[in-house]
């Protein structure tokens, strides 16, 4: 690595996280400027995407990638602006996808960006939540696991969040009644009035008597993107020839034990269980992207976000987003 000019503003790891991640986790620091080889580009990070699968690469958890380490670069990815080109296939002052980390900006190979279209109208931090990975998730999960028929009763966890905002208004879109489970009464209302779902009701306590009040027929598809309590109650109150997908295991990220599922619940209702990962899907990518783009210009999808601005805020966000006091797509203006 050849180091020009100034230094590059970056979140590192000052430790592996014990449990839900803190601000005090991470520190901000100084990296050094790299030059610019032949086939690379410099990419200026306008906005940050912070998503849950960090939190299981910081604890080396995640599929395909490696463990970071105290001192190391906090991955993710970002949109960005191409600032500095040396290849003839990206051009200078271009919008661009890209795997940046935490930082102001990065140099990458130039086959590694993808660039950024959305919609008029629509923002471009799209490209990192319903256009994005997050929806993609969303879209397969809808697509392959849950395929939702008019008059099904489908229950979403985290049913605000980046997938789950998706998620259930996919459903709702084919004719199921969408039912969104989250952690606040704000959540409630964001997931009823601005998303659409036809119930929202509050994990915890209450839960199993609110579900059985808002899905009487029982459920017939289940996102999950929640905790272990969630799991089991909804598990409980599947109808006969439901289909679940396991999309988030919010408690392991964070480091507690192994997620458990209630073999005798599956059987009892015949239940189709499907493990997500969306790396298994990148060829419904085009499809996303054509689909969702035009829901999202029609105005029949809408997204909800949480942004913050510079990069110093980024670890308070994470921490929001594990613990689940986020409201949306969680990203970072810089």
């Amino acid at each position: 690595m050849t180091v020009v000019g100034a230094a590059v503003p970056s979140i590192a790891l000052a430790r592996v996280p014990d449990g839900a991640p803190r601000p005090e986790d991470f520190v901000l620091v100084d990296l050094p400027r790299e030059e610019v080889a032949d086939g690379q580009v410099r990419v200026r990070v306008l906005t940050l995407s912070l998503d849950p699968y960090q939190r299981s690469t910081l604890g080396g958890r995640h599929l395909g990638d490696a463990p970071v380490g105290p001192g190391g670069l906090v991955p993710g990815r970002a949109v960005g602006e191409v600032v500095e080109s040396r290849s003839p296939e990206v051009a200078v002052g271009s919008t661009v996808l890209a795997e940046t980390g935490w930082r102001a900006e990065a140099v990458v190979p130039a086959t590694a960006v993808v660039p950024v279209v959305v919609p008029p109208g629509v923002p471009l931090s799209a490209a990192l939540g319903a256009l994005g990975m997050p929806g993609l998730t969303a879209y397969a999960a809808h697509e392959r696991h849950l395929r939702p028929q008019a008059g099904a009763t489908v229950v979403v966890g985290a049913g605000t969040g980046g997938v789950g905002a998706v998620a259930g208004q996919l459903a709702r879109l084919a004719g199921a009644r969408a039912v969104a489970v989250v952690g606040s009464e704000e959540k409630a209302a964001i997931a009823t009035d601005r998303l659409g779902y036809d119930e929202a009701v509050l994990r915890g306590p209450g839960l199993d008597g609110a579900l059985a009040e808002a899905c009487p027929d029982g459920i017939d598809g289940y996102l999950h993107l929640g905790d272990q309590a969630t799991l089991d109650v909804v598990m409980e109150r599947l109808a006969v020839g439901a289909r679940v997908s396991l999309c988030g295991l919010m408690d392991q990220y964070n480091g507690a034990a192994p997620t458990r599922l209630r073999a005798g619940a599956v059987m009892a209702a015949r239940a189709e269980v499907h493990g997500m990962v969306v790396h298994d899907h990148h060829d419904l990518a085009l499809d996303h992207a054509t689909r969702v783009a035009a829901l999202l210009a029609s105005g029949e999808l809408v997204t909800v976000e949480d942004r913050c601005t510079g990069l110093a805020d980024a670890p308070a966000a994470f921490a929001r987003l594990m613990s689940g006091t986020n409201v949306g797509k969680v990203l970072v203006d810089l």
